[in-house]
């Protein structure tokens, strides 16, 4: 990323509390007063899914689930568009997995602290986000794609 770091958030104010919207926000919005010539941010609020699925396109890392283990929905469409995801990304999920190369995500722990942390290191390491979107892309292709996903269910049900 030669241009500004684009950070994308989405914030529904009725579920902020529940997801570290409003953690992950505060933190974003110091990173971007502190670095201004090195990444801006883009926030949907309240806006059609159209426009915020454009908004993630234009994006390079979208901020989810500060209390998620691993990533969700959001996350997992974010990631096969290629962006990095900073949220919910515990190591044990990946030991699930049996996944020892692929790290796509930035794991936060809910604090303001960490995750400030977390996107300054992304701004000040731009150079890698590019290997990161890859790695998105990868890890979604490996573990989520749809036809591997109903495979798995129809040997599940066969089993059964």
């Amino acid at each position: 990323v030669s241009r500004k770091v684009r950070f994308f958030i989405g914030v529904q104010k009725e579920r902020g509390i529940y997801k570290g919207t409003d953690v992950m926000l505060r933190a974003l919005e110091r990173v971007v007063a502190d670095y201004p010539a090195e990444c801006e941010m883009y926030k949907a609020e309240s806006v059609p899914f159209e426009e915020y699925s454009r908004m993630v396109d234009e994006c390079d890392v979208l901020l989810d689930q500060l209390y998620g283990y691993w990533p969700a929905m959001n996350a997992l469409l974010a990631m096969s568009k290629g962006k990095v995801v900073v949220g919910g990304a515990e190591e044990e999920c990946y030991d699930i997995l049996g996944e020892k190369e692929l790290r796509p995500m930035i794991n936060v722990v809910p604090d303001e602290e960490d995750v400030y942390r977390k996107l300054e290191w992304l701004v000040m390491n731009r150079d890698r986000i590019a290997a990161l979107q890859r790695q998105s892309i990868e890890f979604v292709e490996k573990y989520h794609h749809p036809q591997k996903v109903a495979n798995r269910y129809l040997e599940f049900w066969q089993r059964v």
